[in-house]
């Protein structure tokens, strides 16, 4: 692999990447890992509001020679790798002279926003684990981004940079992609709460937050909407359908309804319940006689759909081949180089009163819904990514979607990210 050989050169030459990580929960922490094991590449520095997870960081490696700080002029004073940081104060990372690479790791939109937006304009290349905010501003900040000669990207590991690899190999070969999806591997429930899944969230040693953004679909909706406006596709209804399919059914259910499928047009992305997950799938069909002639001798199936299959994605542990692609190849693993096709909306997960603020992903007020982008601006529908903390100024029912007119939104970065965003639609 390049990738691998490129990082080994950079190994021999004492040379390496500096990586800076804000959020050591779980999944932060095991890219920490990860990235010590790989060749070229090192995490130098740790945010965390929870200094104790910044602690384990470099703790569970066995590295005891870093130190607190709260400034960038601390960090100036230390010398990486030999010396590493933890910090209480995420704003700190983007700042720290001598970093390379940031990776954004907490899933709250309003803090991807900030870290991505303050390491672009110190020049320094960003990876989102943080998904969430990408679907809200990713565009804008990979325009950002690509201005200030350094590269914004979603990172690999999670389904959207999975499904991307498998839609890039489809297209360079010549294959028309009728649906790219993922396999969710719990049943949809979007009335789901924390509190309704509290007890199974503490069996499976799951924070219940967490546990609940990956049953109610918001978290599926996110994960699809990313990787549709990375590839300019779209969804074929309001939310997706989400059949209950096994794997050696996905071409059948997954085509037009010409064709006895679900689908009525190509081009889409979705989901499936059932045996997929936790792997990835795109569903494909050639118009070249020759090649469908080959498909069927290697036993790939018999047409006209074709299936391309990966059985797992590896979340964290993929992480260093966008560290690496970004800081090498200045390319990125997947982003939104052109405007979105996909909204992730707002939907009242309960009838919702006036004066209510709505909590966050995961919560016990809302959930996320996926729209093309025409349709939510149409409707004048709140971008997912924006809602947490939103005070409703009108009741909303149960399953509707919330619009920025029955809203006050807070002031912030991301607010102000999104509407830059927005004016590039006019």
């Amino acid at each position: 692999m390049i990738i691998y050989d490129a990082l080994k050169s950079l190994e021999s030459e004492k040379r390496s990447i500096k990586v800076g990580l804000v959020g050591a929960g779980f999944m932060g922490s095991g890219i920490v890992e990860v990235i010590e094991c790989a060749p070229g590449m090192e995490v130098v520095a740790v945010s965390d509001i929870d200094m104790e997870k910044a602690h384990l960081c470099f703790e569970g490696i066995n590295f005891s020679n870093y130190k607190e700080i709260q400034s960038s002029d601390e960090a100036a004073k230390l010398q990486f790798p030999k010396e590493r940081i933890i910090t209480s104060n995420y704003r700190v990372i983007p700042q720290i002279e001598g970093l390379d690479f940031v990776i954004e790791a907490t899933g709250v939109p309003e803090i991807g926003a900030e870290v991505a937006h303050a390491s672009i304009m110190n020049k320094k290349h960003i990876g989102m684990l943080n998904v969430e905010t990408d679907v809200t501003i990713g565009h804008y900040l990979q325009m950002l981004a690509k201005k200030n000669s350094v590269v914004y990207t979603v990172c690999t590991g999670d389904e959207p940079a999975a499904i991307k690899e498998l839609y890039d190999f489809a297209k360079i070969l010549g294959f028309i992609v009728i649906a790219c999806g993922k396999g969710k591997n719990n049943p949809l429930d979007a009335s789901a709460t924390p509190e309704t899944l509290g007890r199974k969230a503490k069996e499976m040693g799951l924070n219940p937050k967490i546990l609940t953004e990956f049953v109610d679909g918001s978290k599926t909706m996110v994960e699809m909407s990313c990787i549709a406006n990375a590839a300019g596709l779209t969804v074929d209804k309001r939310n997706m359908h989400g059949p209950h399919v096994n794997v050696n059914e996905l071409t059948k259910v997954f085509s037009t309804d010409g064709k006895g499928g679900i689908l009525r047009k190509e081009g889409v992305v979705d989901f499936a319940i059932g045996d997929v997950a936790p792997g990835v799938f795109v569903v494909v069909r050639h118009e070249g006689k020759l090649v469908n002639e080959t498909m069927r001798y290697l036993k790939i199936g018999d047409g006209p759909g074709y299936l391309l299959y990966r059985p797992y994605h590896l979340t964290n542990i993929e992480v260093p081949i966008s560290v690496a692609l970004g800081y090498l190849y200045k390319k990125p693993s997947i982003a939104a180089s052109f405007l979105p096709t996909t909204e992730v909306i707002t939907i009242a997960k309960r009838n919702l009163a006036r004066g209510e603020n709505i909590d966050h992903i995961g919560g016990a007020t809302v959930y996320a819904g996926i729209e093309t982008c025409q349709c939510a601006r149409k409707e004048n529908l709140l971008p997912f990514g924006l809602c947490e903390g939103a005070k409703l100024t009108e009741n909303v029912e149960k399953g509707k979607p919330v619009a920025f007119s029955q809203v006050d939104l807070k002031d912030t970065l991301l607010l102000e990210l999104r509407k830059n965003q927005d004016r590039l639609y006019d």
